[in-house]
């Protein structure tokens, strides 16, 4: 679909005429009227009618008119999205969870302005499923998430292992079972989860994002299972406490890049560094670094 149509389409549904939408955007009114042609037959709908009082929405058109309006909006939202900033060379963008800020995403921002200093960056936040679907349409460069979802053309590699501990609440004064948040990080850590604490109860809350469990065990005074690097400095502030002799659990943090991407050089310097930053922070946990990569061929 034509979005110089929809934009013809919205100016003449805005002042209700053909000559005024054809004045606003500067072109002949012949014109106007045959994107908006084009438009109908592509919906199969008539979208205007014309009466003494000029041009009007018919039903059709005013069930399209909050569509037309979000897929132009979308439409240059994305342009400004990719677009390369004056003064660069290209532009990589990359999304990433908050909480591994301070350990790989901003030491990777300070990395690349020193190897790669004529590369622009823009950093998203997206739900992993979105961001994979935003990968394969060209419109991230990088996604570093926790749950890979096959997707062809797409490169999943174990970028680093993070642990997962028990925390409470510092304020939590009945067993941590009482008020507890069940995260799922995935099918393996459930079955292992579940071995762990057989005899527990199903809990009555269950979450999938870190920012979730984080918030309602700080506002709940809760407990609940989650990342050694998002709580961290939780723990350092007094705001929550680990539960001893509690299992810990290893979660891979995984890198997702295209197999065929457009600029092969510039997403190398960047893989290499979040590689190296991952390395280390590894290191600091006392775990081996993955590596493994593996191209998904089609669904799984």
């Amino acid at each position: 679909m034509d979005t110089e149509n929809l934009r013809s389409f919205l100016e003449v549904a805005e002042h209700g005429s053909f000559t005024v939408a054809a004045g606003r955007l500067n072109l002949a009114q012949s014109t106007i009227s045959a994107r908006i042609r084009g438009l109908e037959e592509q919906l199969g709908r008539r979208l205007f009618v014309r009466d003494r009082d000029g041009v009007s929405l018919t039903p059709a058109g005013r069930q399209f008119l909050p569509h037309a309006s979000s897929i132009t909006r979308t439409w240059e939202q994305s342009r400004q999205d990719i677009a390369v900033p004056d003064g660069y060379e290209t532009l990589l963008r990359l999304t990433a969870p908050a909480y591994l800020w301070d350990r790989i995403t901003s030491p990777w921002i300070a990395w690349m302005r020193a190897e790669r200093p004529n590369v622009a960056l823009r950093l998203e936040g997206s739900f992993p499923d979105l961001a994979i679907d935003q990968l394969a349409e060209g419109l991230l460069d990088i996604c570093i998430l926790y749950l890979p979802r096959p997707h062809p053309g797409i490169v999943f590699e174990t970028l680093a292992i993070d642990q997962v501990i028990l925390v409470q609440h510092a304020e939590q004064t009945r067993p941590w079972s009482e008020n507890y948040i069940l995260m799922d990080w995935g099918l393996e850590f459930r079955i292992e989860h579940d071995r762990a604490f057989a005899a527990m109860a199903k809990p009555a809350i269950s979450a999938g994002l870190v920012f979730i469990g984080l918030q309602h065990v700080l506002s709940q005074k809760a407990a609940a299972y989650l990342p050694l690097s998002a709580v961290s400095g939780h723990i350092a502030r007094g705001e929550m406490r680990r539960v001893e002799d509690a299992p810990v659990f290893q979660r891979p943090i995984y890198l997702a890049y295209p197999s065929n991407p457009a600029s092969s050089d510039t997403l190398d310097v960047a893989l290499k560094g979040l590689r190296t930053l991952a390395g280390e922070w590894s290191a600091e946990q006392g775990f081996a670094k993955g590596g493994r990569a593996f191209v998904m061929a089609g669904e799984m």
